[in-house]
């Protein structure tokens, strides 16, 4: 795995599927990703429904770097759902780069419930799926792992 965020997110390396971190602010990150075709979960294609954990994982980016004085161990984090996401493509190509650029609303922040809105394009700036986030942090992780 060469991902530049391994240590930002929770996630075991086969799981991190964002590799590069291009810009950020406090509300937004543009991040690249490489399409693989061995997803732990993707059967033989990398149907575009993917597109929904780059843009989860491209907002959990945000609130790590907004949270990491806090805390040297990234936390927890779950994709509740998503409204309005729309597929302009039924799958990815492995060995394809993408732009995923995801904005959090800013009077979330202090909810545990954060919206999120994002696309992911390819690179030639072609949207390729986008869609809103509702996404869950809890406040302690230990009570969603188990012992």
């Amino acid at each position: 795995m060469n991902s530049e965020l391994i240590g930002l997110l929770p996630h075991a390396s086969s799981m991190l599927l964002v590799d590069r971190l291009i810009s950020r602010n406090d509300c937004s990150v543009v991040i690249e990703a490489t399409i693989k075709n061995d997803y732990p979960f993707s059967d033989g294609g990398t149907g575009s429904w993917i597109g929904l954990e780059l843009m989860a994982q491209s907002a959990a980016v945000i609130s790590r770097l907004r949270d990491s004085e806090k805390s040297a161990k990234p936390s927890l984090g779950f994709l509740l759902g998503s409204r309005s996401f729309v597929a302009h493509v039924p799958e990815f190509t492995p060995g394809q780069k993408v732009t995923i650029e995801v904005q959090i609303d800013p009077e979330s922040l202090t909810q545990p419930t954060i919206s999120a809105s994002g696309i992911i394009k390819d690179d030639s700036g072609r949207p390729l799926c986008e869609g809103t986030l509702t996404l869950f942090e809890p406040n302690d992780d230990a009570l969603y792992l188990s012992k």
